[in-house]
């Protein structure tokens, strides 16, 4: 059943990031891909901080979570340590695959996901601490 959820989640993550229009998809339920054979790869380096857009920063909060959920879903809350990689993997392929949806991928979406995937990490190891502790008692 967690590959399953793992799968899914993926999914979503996916349609999420390479959707044409995110408004759409958020406001109607429209999902749009378009391809675009010949992406412009600057995208990925381009720093256009917008802390001043609520949307903005949302959207920020949005992939932070999604890959918090993605790496505890995938990693059997912690019992899977490879999954954490797997996940930071995935962060980084979603954004190369925006370029090729007219979307803009960045590095610093893929370092805010793997900060998500790192919390999760970091819970995980601290939860099982105090239960393997527990347990040995």
């Amino acid at each position: 059943m967690r590959i399953i959820l793992t799968f899914l989640w993926a999914i979503a993550l996916f349609v999420f990031t390479c959707s044409v229009n995110f408004h759409l998809l958020i406001r109607y339920q429209v999902v749009d891909f378009q391809f675009n054979p010949s992406p412009d790869w600057s995208e990925l380096t381009k720093l256009d901080l917008k802390w001043y857009s609520s949307d903005w920063i949302l959207r920020k909060i949005g992939h932070f979570i999604g890959f918090f959920i993605l790496a505890l879903l995938a990693s059997d809350f912690g019992r899977r340590r490879t999954a954490f990689f797997w996940s930071v993997a995935y962060a980084a392929l979603t954004e190369i695959l925006q370029l090729f949806f007219f979307r803009g991928g960045r590095i610093y979406d893929v370092i805010n996901d793997s900060l998500g995937i790192l919390l999760a990490y970091l819970l995980c190891m601290i939860l099982f601490r105090k239960s393997s502790r527990r347990t040995r008692r």
